[in-house]
């Protein structure tokens, strides 16, 4: 029997929420959930298999170091690491973006996925596979009106686990994936059409429409081409 760990962060709702109950039957598959809340139905279903680890992803402090990983992992066969959770706020031109917004940006989205990984890493076994997942955005590779903050994060981010993937180039054992599910029915596309900013009304108009893709969709589909490889 293969023992398998999968950490995500940002389960609490939208593709993170789908990622995470796409995991929920299989019985070999640990779940470590990591955010600043659950929702009811989780905290029910929490156990042996899904642990709930409260962490502010925006303060490093809070995340876990090696040490807690390799506590946890120390049996694993494989161990997938999602980097699923961001935000897209501060949107609007720069020099009026609210510093601790934009603050809080960088680290949820580009600081703590670093840490995460390093932490990762330094703690799995010498004989376990890992894939690491980081959820992008076609915002890294193009330019938004009002979307620096998120852009540029998603862009570095995407730096960082290309560097990751050079570094393991020779290494089958270790995977990376940088993935870009594309818009769906999240909070993040509530935050957006809340929003003022030039090409909003796509954005509008894919809501109007009914044309959002379901979030657990998109989820068993990364999962479905990028996990079972």
């Amino acid at each position: 029997m293969s023992v398998r760990y999968v950490v995500i962060t940002g389960v609490s709702r939208g593709l993170g929420e789908a990622l995470l109950n796409q995991f929920e039957t299989d019985e070999d598959t640990t779940v470590l959930a990591l955010g600043r809340g659950f929702t009811d139905a989780q905290r029910i279903a929490a156990g042996p298999r899904l642990i709930l680890r409260h962490c502010e992803l925006a303060e490093p402090s809070t995340l876990p170091h090696a040490s807690e990983l390799n506590e946890l992992i120390a049996d694993a066969d494989e161990v997938v690491l999602i980097h699923n959770a961001a935000v897209v706020a501060p949107i609007g031109p720069i020099g009026d973006l609210e510093p601790d917004e934009l603050a809080n940006a960088v680290a949820v989205n580009l600081t703590a996925p670093m840490l995460l990984t390093n932490s990762l890493l330094a703690a799995l076994p010498a004989t376990a596979r890992a894939v690491i997942m980081f959820v992008s955005s076609g915002a890294a590779h193009r330019i938004i009106d009002g979307w620096s903050a998120y852009s540029a994060t998603k862009r570095g981010a995407e730096e960082f686990f290309a560097h990751l993937a050079e570094q393991y180039a020779d290494e089958p054992r270790i995977r990376v994936e940088i993935v870009n599910p594309g818009v769906m029915d999240t909070g993040m596309q509530e935050t957006i059409r809340s929003a003022r900013f030039a090409g909003q009304q796509r954005f509008l108009d894919l809501f109007e429409n009914n044309e959002l893709p379901d979030p657990a969709a998109i989820a068993a589909r990364l999962i479905e081409d990028h996990l079972h490889a």
